[in-house]
């Protein structure tokens, strides 16, 4: 048995007996499938891609966000900073299978939310159920591309399953020149 083991190892790692690695052709690399996200569908939520300063309700600073397009298109990652403190990562992706875009904000206590959604007009319209301190209920949040080409935020949650919404956050994202 060991050496009908040691005969498939060596056949696996090319060695065997007599024959040297320079006699051994090398295996061509198999390259990944590309993932091609360039789809108009993938490129919707492109408006965010960019670097930010955010006021919340009333103009107050909020903080500021970053927001970088990862693995050719295929992925959204922002970096966020609060004004006052916090930080956090969201990470945004578009399932092509189930036409849906999906997203999960960490925060740096370990908090998360984990949301899907579609565009609704030129909104993108996530919901999803969690707690986010002191937010805890069902979560709705938009977010749609402003006219001086900034990006708008609008976030709400009910704790009645829907019957009834409380706005908690509408930023206003300028872009920084």
């Amino acid at each position: 048995m060991r050496i009908l083991l040691w005969a498939a190892f060596s056949l696996a790692i090319g060695v065997s007996s007599g024959v040297s690695s320079a006699e051994t052709p090398a295996a061509a690399p198999v390259a990944p499938p590309v993932q091609d996200c360039s789809s108009a569908a993938h490129r919707r939520l492109d408006f965010k891609i960019g670097e930010f300063d955010v006021t919340g309700m009333g103009g107050a600073k909020a903080g500021v966000s970053r927001v970088e397009s990862l693995l050719g298109g295929c992925l959204l990652v922002e970096h966020w900073q609060g004004a006052e403190s916090g930080y956090g990562k969201a990470f945004f992706y578009y399932d092509r299978r189930a036409e849906r875009w999906h997203t999960t904000f960490v925060t740096d206590d370990g908090e998360a939310l984990v949301f899907e959604g579609v565009f609704e007009g030129d909104a993108l319209v996530f919901r999803g159920e969690g707690k986010l301190s002191p937010f805890e209920g069902l979560h709705r949040m938009a977010w749609s591309p402003s006219p001086n080409g900034g990006v708008k935020q609008f976030w709400e949650v009910s704790t009645d399953g829907g019957s009834t919404w409380k706005t908690i956050h509408i930023g206003d994202y300028a872009r920084r020149r």
